[in-house]
């Protein structure tokens, strides 16, 4: 009797598991794709284990993954639309919008607005919603290997229509890509800048930043905590050879940039962390 309830139990579980996956799948390639393409479906999603995380969550890059690689996944339109992305988020909104920005710029979103954007203290949620014109839906893959590159995981996807996406994120871990980490009585060079440079300075007492000699410098710094919430902003109108900085308390990141143009530094900069 307890044998039979175990086996009952174990296929009533493993048929939740994959309506999860199945209706996963229905919502990202549409049902008349879906039903038109059944017989090719359940082939590639035989093995459904291989879609779920040890927790029990889907594999959204390993779904999309075999959904592109075999022609599922369309995102092209007939003519251009007004696309919508809603990003909920569960950590820091600041870090949160900096880092969902820097993806998106990343893979070529330049041009979109912000329609709204709203943060539940209490849950320490946000919700931000932009919108762009393109040809194209934004490639759910890709967006989710960016992401991951900042250790930041895609919890779900749903797809509302051919124009409107929206996507649960854990950004717990997430992490700022392309900073330069210094720890403390480290001397590092900084190269030719393409954009202003990040640097995790690890809680230290203060920095000096040292200009290659043939740039002219107009200091802009700004010092963040961990959240990136903005601790302290200097800005100079004057040339500077070296500038010394005592930072405020629970400073975590700096900005380094000139407050005019990057060029001015184009020969890069050294930066000591005491």
């Amino acid at each position: 009797m307890l044998f039979r309830f175990l086996i009952l139990s174990m296929l009533f579980i493993s048929s939740l598991t994959a309506d999860a996956l199945t209706t996963k799948i229905k919502n990202l390639v549409g049902e008349k794709q879906y039903y038109k393409h059944k017989n090719l479906v359940d082939t590639l999603f035989q093995k459904k284990s291989n879609f779920y995380t040890v927790k029990g969550n889907l594999r959204y890059e390993d779904i999309l993954k075999v959904l592109r690689n075999n022609g599922l996944l369309h995102l092209k339109f007939k003519k251009p639309k007004e696309v919508k992305i809603e990003f909920t988020t569960n950590e820091n909104p600041i870090k949160s919008l900096k880092i969902l920005n820097d993806t998106l710029r990343d893979m070529g979103y330049y041009y979109y607005f912000t329609k709204s954007n709203m943060f539940n203290k209490d849950q320490q949620a946000m919700v931000w919603t932009i919108v762009f014109n393109a040809e194209y839906a934004v490639d759910p893959l890709l967006f989710t290997q960016e992401l991951k590159k900042r250790h930041c995981y895609v919890m779900d996807i749903d797809k509302q229509s051919s124009n409107f996406w929206k996507y649960s994120l854990d950004m717990e871990f997430a992490n700022i890509k392309d900073i330069t980490r210094i720890s403390k009585n480290e001397k590092v060079v900084l190269h030719k800048p393409l954009k202003p440079y990040f640097i995790e300075v690890d809680y230290a007492i203060s920095v000096e930043i040292i200009s290659t000699r043939l740039n002219r410098w107009f200091p802009y710094i700004v010092c963040f905590d961990k959240d990136l919430n903005v601790l302290k902003v200097i800005k100079e109108k004057n040339v500077h050879k070296k500038y010394k900085i005592n930072l405020p308390k629970n400073t975590k990141y700096i900005k380094i940039a000139d407050l005019y143009n990057l060029i001015n530094i184009k020969r890069g900069l050294s930066v000591i962390v005491r």
